[in-house]
């Protein structure tokens, strides 16, 4: 078993499928799409814990619809200026190492 990075060690991952005679690459896909299923439910814990996504009380679905997207695209504004601002420090800090 590999390790995880927090330490931990990976536990085995049981998936069910209800369709007999499965190819290598249809499972192979199943797991991959388990896989990305995971990351994006933790963005939507992140959205709506940090970043307020279910504090609005909006009165129609269309409302609810323009609010998810405006979170969507600030956070995305956000992951891609993250890097401009690596190296931006306040006068009494210490430079960051390069690289």
């Amino acid at each position: 078993m590999e390790k995880l990075p927090s330490g931990g060690v990976n536990k085995p991952v049981w998936l069910w499928w209800s369709r007999v005679g499965a190819t290598k690459a249809e499972v192979d896909r199943c797991r991959q799409s388990f896989l990305r299923r995971f990351g994006i439910e933790h963005t939507f814990r992140l959205f709506k814990q940090t970043l307020g996504w279910t504090k609005p009380r909006l009165r129609s679905s269309e409302a609810a619809d323009r609010w998810t997207w405006l979170v969507i695209a600030a956070y995305s504004q956000l992951r891609l200026a993250r890097p401009l601002a690596t190296d931006l420090r306040r006068p009494w800090e210490k430079p960051a190492e390069p690289n």
